[in-house]
C-alpha cells in the first residue's frame, strides 16, 4: 500500500514525503534485505572485536547493520582501491556505535570516501585523518588511520568511531524521517555536562580527556565516544555521571562486556 502511494507523496513534498519514504524503507517495502557473504562474515568473526563478543542473535542484527552499510552508501575510492574487506569494517565501525539504534542507518550521509592515509583538506589545507561534511552527506575515511584506531584500542583514538559519531550527531537534528533519535531530555543533560567539562578543559584544569574535546560540543561528543568504547571502565570510573549519561543516550553500555 505504501508502495503504491509512495509517488504521489513524494510530488506532494515535504515532511510527509519524507516519512512514507522512510517507513517504506524501514519495512522493507523498497528493498530487499542483503545478507552479507560468507567472506564478509569472515571479516568480521576475525577483526571485529566488538562484533565477537555479541550474542547470536545480536550477531544477526549487527550484521544486517554492516550488510546496509556496505551494499546500500556509496563508496568513493580516493586514490585507494575500496576493497570489501575495508567496507565491512568501516560498516562495522557504524553498527558498533549505532548497535542501539536497530532502525536508524544515517540516511543522510549516503557517500563515504576512503582515502589510504592523511589527507590535505583543500578547505583547510590541513592534514585531516577524517571529517564529516553535513551539507555533502559525506563520511571521509583515512584507511591507515582507521586501521591504527582499531589495532590500538585502548588509547582513545580511533578516527572511525569519531568521525561515526559527528555523523550520529548530526544526523539527529537532520528532517529526514530518522530525525531526534537520540531522547531530547538525555541529550539536554548531556549538553550541560559536556558546557561544564569543556570549560575545565579550556580553563586548563586537570581533566580526563584530551585538550581537544574541548573544542565545542560536536567534538567533545565524538570525542567522548572514542573513549567511551575504548576505556570504558576507565571513564566510568573518571567521570561517572557524563558516563551514564552516554550509556543512556547511545542505549549500550560497553563497561558491561
Amino acid at each position: 500500500m505504501i508502495v503504491r502511494f509512495l509517488p504521489f507523496f513524494i510530488f506532494v513534498g515535504g515532511p510527509i514525503a519524507l516519512w512514507v519514504l522512510w517507513a517504506a524503507r524501514s519495512s522493507g517495502l523498497l528493498k530487499k534485505k542483503v545478507p552479507l557473504k560468507a567472506r564478509e562474515r569472515q571479516v568480521l568473526a576475525k577483526y571485529a572485536l566488538y562484533y565477537q563478543r555479541l550474542s547470536p542473535e545480536a550477531q544477526h542484527v549487527f550484521e544486517e547493520k554492516v550488510s546496509l552499510f556496505v551494499n546500500e552508501k556509496t563508496w568513493v575510492a580516493a586514490g585507494i582501491a575500496a576493497t570489501p574487506e575495508m567496507k565491512v569494517m568501516i560498516g562495522a565501525c557504524a553498527a558498533q556505535l549505532l548497535h542501539g539504534f536497530p532502525e536508524i542507518e544515517l540516511l543522510h550521509f549516503n557517500r563515504i570516501v576512503v582515502y589510504p592515509e592523511s589527507y590535505r583538506s583543500h578547505r583547510s589545507g590541513r592534514l585531516h585523518q577524517g571529517e564529516v561534511r553535513p551539507k555533502a552527506g559525506m563520511i571521509i575515511i583515512s584507511w591507515e588511520d582507521f586501521v591504527h584506531g582499531y589495532a590500538h584500542s585502548r588509547d582513545a583514538h580511533n578516527v572511525g568511531l569519531h568521525e561515526m559519531a559527528h555523523a550520529l550527531w548530526f544526523e539527529n537534528t537532520i528532517i529526514n524521517g530518522e530525525d531526534h533519535f537520540l531522547p531530547p531530555t538525555t541529550l539536554a543533560h548531556w549538553q550541560q555536562l559536556a558546557t561544564a567539562e569543556i570549560d575545565r578543559i579550556q580553563r586548563g584544569e586537570v581533566r580526563y580527556f584530551r585538550d581537544y574535546a574541548g573544542t565545542n560540543q560536536a567534538e567533545f561528543f565524538a570525542v567522548a565516544v572514542e573513549y567511551f568504547f575504548e576505556q570504558p571502565a576507565v571513564f566510568k570510573a573518571a567521570a561517572p555521571e557524563l558516563h551514564a549519561c552516554l550509556c543512556t543516550l547511545l542505549k549500550q553500555d560497553p563497561s558491561l562486556a
